[in-house]
């Protein structure tokens, strides 16, 4: 015991610097991760991967130095998995309810003006991986400008989580009253057809019983066919990057769910907490992403993740509002062989915020077993990467070149 909580902290020193999230395995394959995500990283590549190998992972990610002008340095994920039999319907039936009230509670927000959808605003917005300090110290010039005083209204973290989870709270009994309200009328209107429906017993239209059967499978503990997966995800990121004026830190908490390692869905709610050190300005927001996982068969994978697709703007003390830009992604993921992955994402498909896509394509090859060796290009940047496998730990390492300017990341991952 003392052994494995010596490693826990030493994986959270690790991630007391800033956001990669990005992870030296999926950095080491050129960023093309979206439809093979399946570790603690999941969220910032794909949410549903969250969902993939049950279990709980802790892991933490560390830049050995930061050369490059993208946000995103050391980071600090865990990840919780489980699985138990589940008859397929129930897992569809399942997800759709709990995307129904998602939807309904994400419609409640946006009528109160809490949340708005990333995509089709007319408004000024960056990738997540771009800084923000420019508009932020544009706006305090041109108040200086104009011979005002700087505009400073203090921020407060602990007002904005308390007013996310009173929002959160208000949308759920909203919702949760309405469903209440038309699973009685529709359970009313069901039992007209019986001569006798006992008090015990009312019809439960969105789920009928018969979903429940299970199937029976002839080795269940060594399959995840039929059985559902549930997973839960926290991942931070913080960044001081002194030459980009921004230090970042990013909060995700994810939830995921599949069935049998053949489809899967998940979502992250981010909340954003910036600041621009040499004006001493805080920002803060938050966003909504989600994420889908289908898998064809052992060799053959796809995915697509949408991120910001409902976001808050992202204010600041003296008044600046910026917003991160929707970016859908989407990848593809073949072992021709047991020992070899091949992959290849286009990001930002949809060429969102006038910024053309970029083609990422990546290779991992594990000649034995424990160790992997990766290699990618990240837009034209080449990137490559080690992992080895040491008992429940697993240590990776990236090097990445072009645009990335020769920064080295390190990660390890103790396996629960």
């Amino acid at each position: 015991m003392r052994r494995i909580l010596a490693i826990i902290i030493s994986l959270s020193l690790l991630a007391q610097s800033a956001l990669a999230i990005f992870a030296p395995r999926a950095m080491g394959m050129g960023g093309a991760f979206t439809a093979i995500a399946d570790d603690a990283f999941a969220a910032y590549w794909n949410p549903a991967g969250f969902a993939i190998n049950p279990g709980i992972d802790l892991s933490s990610s560390y830049q050995l130095n930061n050369r490059n002008r993208q946000i995103g340095d050391n980071a600090f994920a865990l990840k919780g998995c489980f699985e138990v039999p589940m008859n397929p319907f129930v897992w569809v039936v399942g997800v759709g309810l709990a995307s129904m009230f998602a939807y309904h509670g994400a419609k409640y927000l946006g009528e109160e003006g809490v949340v708005k959808k990333g995509w089709g605003r007319d408004v000024e917005k960056v990738e997540k991986e771009e800084p923000m300090s420019e508009k932020v110290k544009e706006e305090e010039e041109k108040q200086t400008a104009e011979g005002k005083e700087p505009v400073r209204e203090p921020i407060s973290r602990k007002e904005f989580a308390k007013k996310v989870v009173k929002k959160a709270a208000e949308g759920t009994i909203y919702v949760a009253d309405k469903f209440a309200k038309a699973a009685l009328s529709e359970s009313a209107r069901q039992t007209r057809h019986y001569y006798y429906a006992p008090p015990w017993y009312r019809p439960y239209y969105y789920r009928p019983s018969y979903w429940d059967d299970r199937y029976d499978y002839r080795e269940p503990e060594l399959t995840p066919m039929g059985k559902g997966q549930f997973a839960l995800g926290l991942s931070i990121m913080t960044d001081k990057n002194a030459i980009l004026d921004q230090d970042t830190n990013w909060y995700s908490f994810s939830l995921a769910s599949g069935w049998s390692e053949i489809v899967a869905l998940g979502a992250n709610f981010n909340v954003y907490d910036l600041k621009t050190p040499s004006k001493d300005i805080r920002g803060i927001g938050a966003g909504f992403d989600v994420g889908g996982l289908l898998r064809i068969s052992e060799a053959l994978m796809f995915g697509v993740a949408a991120k910001e697709l409902l976001t808050t703007d992202i204010k600041w003390e003296n008044g600046t509002v910026t917003h991160y830009q929707t970016s859908v992604n989407v990848g593809a993921g073949l072992k021709p062989i047991r020992q070899m992955t091949l992959t290849a994402d286009i990001h930002n498909v949809f060429g969102q915020n006038a910024k053309d896509p970029t083609l990422h394509y990546g290779v991992e090859v594990r000649p034995i077993y424990g160790v992997a060796f990766r290699a990618g290009l990240s837009d034209e940047n080449k990137t490559a990467g080690i992992g080895l496998g040491i008992g429940q730990l697993i240590i990776d390492y990236a090097y990445l070149g072009g645009v990335y300017n020769r920064t080295h990341m390190i990660g390890a991952t103790w396996e629960i």
